[in-house]
């Protein structure tokens, strides 16, 4: 996590103390802690994440609930979800999944990465070492002209 005095310190607090998965992957360079917001009339495409050596987590902050209006959800492979406030959603972003914000109002989230359970912390440094170099190949493929 970048460090700055003014950047919502009870929060970086509480992840220190009660997520400290989140908190290294951020730093280790393989994830992000950040507050999303979704814009009212939003559609994020179907994609996928990059690898499954982490998880994505939603801590839903203001999340719109009047049916009425449309809704607001999210998609994982085949099944809708939507974000309940003060509650988590849990999901591997390497499935392919969509957003949409069909309503009238904002949806915020506290999004963060968490290292997937099932890696061994030897296993999370390999595996992100391997996701970065083949991201490095990637770009370079997409930005270096033909020789």
């Amino acid at each position: 996590m970048v460090e700055s005095d003014n950047d919502a310190p009870i929060t970086k607090h509480l992840l220190r103390k009660h997520v400290p998965s989140a908190v290294s992957l951020a730093e280790a360079g393989g994830g992000e802690v950040i507050f999303s917001r979704l814009a009212p009339g939003t559609h994020i495409e179907a994609h996928c994440g990059p690898t499954n050596l982490r998880w994505t987590a939603h801590l839903g902050l203001v999340v719109p609930d009047d049916e009425s209006q449309g809704s607001c959800r999210i998609r994982v492979e085949s099944e809708w979800y939507r974000w309940e406030t003060g509650k988590i959603f849990l999901f591997d972003d390497s499935y392919e999944h969509e957003i949409r914000n069909d309503t009238k109002q904002t949806r915020t989230v506290l999004l963060l990465r968490v290292w997937h359970p099932a890696l061994s912390k030897e296993q999370r440094r390999a595996d992100l070492n391997e996701a970065r170099r083949r991201k490095e190949v990637a770009v370079e493929k997409r930005y270096r002209p033909p020789t």
